[in-house]
Parts: C-alpha cells; structure tokens; sequence
C-alpha cells in the first residue's frame, strides 16, 4: 500500500511538471498570415511583435494574398489565378479553425524546420494530408484538390470594405491593401455593395435574368450587316474591333487580336519588349508570356506610373515583378502625371505590334472598338527598339531623344512613317499638315479630341469643301475640354457613339491613301507630354478597308447623335445598362445610374 501511495505522489508530481512546463512552452495563435505564417503570444500581451512571427518550414499552399501568392503553382496546376486565391482562402480558414486562438507548442529539429503542435497533435502532418498542401508546385491529395477547385469556382469570392461599401474582386490589388476588409461570398454581398472602378476590367458574367434584356436589347440595333475585321497587304496586317457587336467583356482569348497577339508571343525566339499603359491579366496572354520566359526568350516591360505610384490595370505591377526587367516611369509627381500611354510590342526585333487598344478585358474582348496593326520589318522593329532602349533606361516623356531615319520607308508595297510624342511634335509636324493635304474626305475615329489647331484644320478642310466626319467616344464628350460642338458649330459631322463600349481608336483616313493610327488621342496632353506613338501608312489597301469600316460604324449610329451627345450609362448608350460596368465613372453601375430609368421602364413595359 505505502509503495502505491508513492507512485501515485510521483505520477502527481510528474502531472504537475509537466503541466508547468506545457504551460510555460505554450503559446496562443494571435494570427494566421498562412497557413505557414503565424503569429504567436510569445510575450504573453496579446501583442503582435516582429519577433513572434512564426514561419513553419515545409508546407506549402495557395493563399488568398497576391503579394505571398506563387503564381508559377496556378501555371503549373495550371489554374486562374482568382481560383487560385480562393483555394488560399478556404486554406486559411483551414488553418484558423485548427489553431487560430489555441496554445499551441513548436519545436525547432536541428536542420532549423519548425514542427508545430496543438492538443499533442502534429500540425504540419495535419496541413500536409489536407487538400490544400502543396509540393513543387503540385497538390499532394490531386483527387481532394480538384474538389477544392470546384468549390471555389461555385462560391465565388469577393473582398468587401465595410467603411467604402466597395467591393472587389480577389486578385484586385487596391481590395487587398485596403483596410475594413473581410471576404464574402459574393452572394453575401449587401445589395447596396458597389464594384471598385479599378475592378471594371475583369467584371463578373452579366446575371443569368438579364438574358431577355441582352435580346431585347439587340433589337435596337441598326440591322447592318458586320464587316470583316483585318486587312493584309504585304507584311502588313490591320486588325479592327467592333463594339458595335460586343456586349459583355471577359478573359476569353477568342478576337482577332487576341488570337495573333498570342501566336506571335507563343512563336517568339529571343526577345520580346513591350510597352504597355497598363495590363490585366488575360489568362492565355500571361501564360504565353511566362512559356516564353521558360523557354529562354527575355521578356521587358516599361509602363506607366501615376502620381500616386499606382497604374490604372489591376496586373500591370504584378506582371512587372514577374519579369527579370521591367521599367515603370516614376519621378517627380509632376514627371508621373505625364503618362507612358503606349501600346506596342516588339517580337525577335523583326515585328511590331502597336495600335490603340490595352492588354485589358474591355479591349482584348472586342468590346470597345480598336484598331491594330502588326508590321513584318527589322526596319520599322529598329525604329520602336530605340524608342523601348530610351525608356527602359529611364528616359520616359521630355528625357528622350528624337529617332532619326523614322520617315518614309518602303515596307512591301506601303510607305511607314513612324512617330513618337513629346519629342516630334506629331499634331503640328504631321496630323495638320495631313489634314492641310486632304483633297476629298477625312474620317476619324476617336476616343477624344482637344487640340485646338487639330480642330482649325479640320474646319479649314470643311471650310474648302473637304467631307470631315468624326466619331466620337460618348464619354469624352462631356469633357469639359472637349472641342466636338465648336467643330459641329463650324460644319464638321461629327457623331457621339451609342454603345456600351468605348470608340478607344485614335486614328484617321484621309482620301483613300493615308491611314494614321496609334496610342496618341488628338490632345495637347498627347501632343506635348505623355509617351505616345503614332504610325503613317501609305498604302490604298488599306485606307480604303479603313474607310469603308469607320462608314460601316457611321451607319449604325442614329443621325439623332449628330446634334446630341448619348450619355455613356443611359438608354441611350446601348448595352450599358447590364454591362456591369462603370461606363461614366460617376461610381454608380447600370441600374443604380439614374440614366437607365428609361431603360427600366421600357423593358418592364415590354414585360408585361
């Protein structure tokens, strides 16, 4: 009996030792930053400090943050990144509800990895096993994993700030930085939550009881029948989008240009430069780029900067931190209001590709209206390389210098000038004197004009008979610098387009032989401070396919636009008003705009 008692005083005392050192080696779980990043009590104040970050070696998994986020895992699943970022939510909540907390212990092995346990169970060997762990790149459990995948596709995430109302998508960098942030179910949402402007480029599918409203819509359409959407002479290629038969944007890599642009990135050798105002990513886009980066091309990048450090495209810092050599055109807020506004691609130093259309949903789907051209020439490559060597070696904007031998070269069967803005004056040096050559028509689509001697020369060529005609995008024209009235008030037609996508040209065609296109609106802005480009071709080809689509699109627009300016999200403005984008920038998206009560009213109308 008295041997009993003693063993049972030792096994107590061993109890209580142990106890009072579990008690001294544990510690609560603050944080999950990941589910191999935490935050432990290490000072027992309930205090997050530096030193008790806890970084627990060998597990490995999505996360719902862009900038611990490992793109090469959704390439190499391969997967969307927003998917990707949902399956790094649901693997945080994983972790949460397993320590998040709770006293957990850790203990360091001698090669320095860290093994975490709670309630004597093994942590790492829990996250290891569960449908979130991943290894070089690929899921451990792939039949559990793919479940995930379907999950995270049916409930769609979004970030909701409680202060702004605001809500964005996963992979929107400004939702991710900003603070009273949580993540919902997009279904979770308060009706009054509103879509984050920066957010506009990759919106979500039109919701499935606006189908009748998609049809009805269509009926107001002018029935003319579309035009054909490229052109080619010798080694030139002229590629056009119409907004005109485009409602909706998405992802989906299935325009014209889309199409080429992707061949071009997917047969690139050697060297890829682009110049880009800004970019979001378009899923067959950014995989080519990365293949290409694979498979030894070098790929470079220069882009804009606002005065705030940030871009208008969602992507464009992430992808610039994707590539060994990017540039943006930071400075002096003054410097970084000015803006890298190009659009071009540089393929092998033998193709350009350049125009006016953005690496963006609302251009790469067709749903605004661009115009592009890919030229095969070392010549006309040489020329933009000089221009992309300035500006990646921080000469952006009135640092450059002029390019020489840029003018009239023998491309084919076309004569190529090519310009680039500040340093050629390009409206006084090469669009008046153009326009002061017109003999019998000029039309230009454009997304905006502003420049005041542009506009003279328009009205002077009107003035001698020349037929002007202009379309206009609908939105600039409630610009407050917007010059279109005091041309119409001096015989120039010029038309505010009626649809949900922007007239984002910035060209024009002049009596059957010149075709001027670019990045440059016709704005002092354009003209005097921003990178912009502008190319010349001689060719009857095509300025005439050029022409006959700018009439084609004239056709569509109602004569009533030639004397009224449609509201960019109204009835006016057809398809704007289910488009689920923010087409005025008033901060208010299709029924919730004022201008889409008549709208509203006709269709309950046609209802009933």
């Amino acid at each position: 009996m008295k041997k009993i008692s003693v063993i049972l005083i030792a096994l107590a005392f061993f109890a209580f030792t142990f106890c009072i050192l579990y008690t001294r080696n544990s510690f609560r779980v603050l944080k999950i930053y990941s589910p191999s990043l935490i935050a432990i009590d290490l000072n027992k104040n309930d205090q997050i400090e530096e030193n008790e970050k806890l970084q627990i070696d060998g597990i490995e998994s999505f996360t719902s943050k862009i900038t611990d986020f490992r793109k090469d895992f959704a390439g190499k699943y391969p997967i969307e990144e927003e998917t990707a970022l949902s399956i790094g939510y649901f693997a945080e909540k994983f972790a949460q509800n397993l320590i998040e907390n709770k006293k957990v212990q850790y203990k360091k092995l001698k090669n320095g990895k860290i093994i975490l346990y709670f309630n004597g169970r093994n942590y790492n060997k829990i996250f290891t096993n569960s449908p979130f762990a991943m290894k070089d790149g690929k899921p451990i459990n792939e039949e559990n994993f793919k479940k995930q995948i379907e999950l995270a596709k049916n409930i769609e995430l979004r970030i909701y700030n409680n202060k702004s109302n605001k809500y964005h998508h996963l992979n929107c960098e400004y939702g991710q930085i900003a603070g009273d942030s949580i993540i919902l179910p997009k279904k979770q949402l308060p009706k009054t939550a509103q879509s984050c402007k920066f957010c506009q480029t990759q919106k979500d599918n039109i919701p499935q009881d606006n189908t009748q409203k998609v049809s009805q819509e269509q009926s107001r359409l002018i029935n003319i029948k579309p035009q054909k959407f490229s052109v080619s002479t010798e080694k030139i290629k002229l590629i056009l989008t119409d907004f005109s038969t485009v409602f909706v944007t998405n992802k989906k890599c299935t325009t014209e240009y889309c199409v080429e642009l992707l061949r071009q990135i997917n047969n690139s050798q050697k060297t890829i430069d682009m110049a880009l105002y800004g970019y979001t990513d378009i899923p067959d886009i950014t995989t080519a780029i990365q293949n290409a980066i694979r498979r030894g091309v070098v790929v470079r990048m220069v882009y804009d900067v606002n005065e705030t450090n940030e871009n208008f495209y969602p992507d464009t810092f992430r992808m610039a931190q994707t590539l060994a050599a990017s540039k943006g055109d930071y400075g002096s807020k003054q410097y970084q209001k000015y803006i890298m506004h190009n659009k071009f691609f540089i393929i092998d130093k033998k193709t350009v590709i350049t125009g006016s259309a953005n690496i963006s949903t609302t251009d790469l789907s067709g749903y605004n209206t661009n115009d592009i051209v890919i030229i095969e020439s070392p010549e006309i490559a040489e020329i933009y390389e000089q221009e992309f060597e300035q500006m990646y070696e921080n000469k952006f904007h009135n640092k450059k210098s002029k390019i020489q031998n840029n003018e009239n070269i023998l491309i084919g069967d076309s004569i190529i000038s090519v310009y680039f803005s500040p340093q050629d004056n390009i409206a006084e040096n090469v669009i008046i004197p153009l326009i002061n050559k017109a003999k019998n028509y000029i039309y230009i689509p454009m997304f905006v004009i502003t420049h005041k001697k542009i506009c003279q020369a328009l009205e002077d060529a009107r003035a001698r008979n020349v037929d002007v005609k202009v379309i206009l995008d609908a939105t600039n024209a409630s610009n407050k610098y917007t010059t279109h009235e005091l041309l119409r008030k001096n015989g120039v037609q010029v038309k505010t387009e009626n649809f949900a996508g922007k007239m984002h040209s910035k060209s024009m065609i002049i009596d059957d032989l010149y075709t001027v296109m670019g990045s440059m609106n016709f704005s002092k802005s354009g003209n005097n401070n921003n990178d912009e480009n502008i190319i010349v071709i001689e060719n009857s080809k095509i300025a005439k396919y050029y022409k006959n689509f700018f009439l084609y699109l004239w056709q569509k627009i109602p004569d009533i636009w030639l004397v009224k300016n449609a509201s960019s999200e109204s009835y006016d403005s057809i398809g704007s008003c289910f488009d689920e984008i923010d087409n005025d920038f008033d901060g208010k998206i299709d029924m919730e705009d004022s201008g889409c009560e008549p709208y509203k009213i006709n269709f309950s109308a046609k209802n009933k």
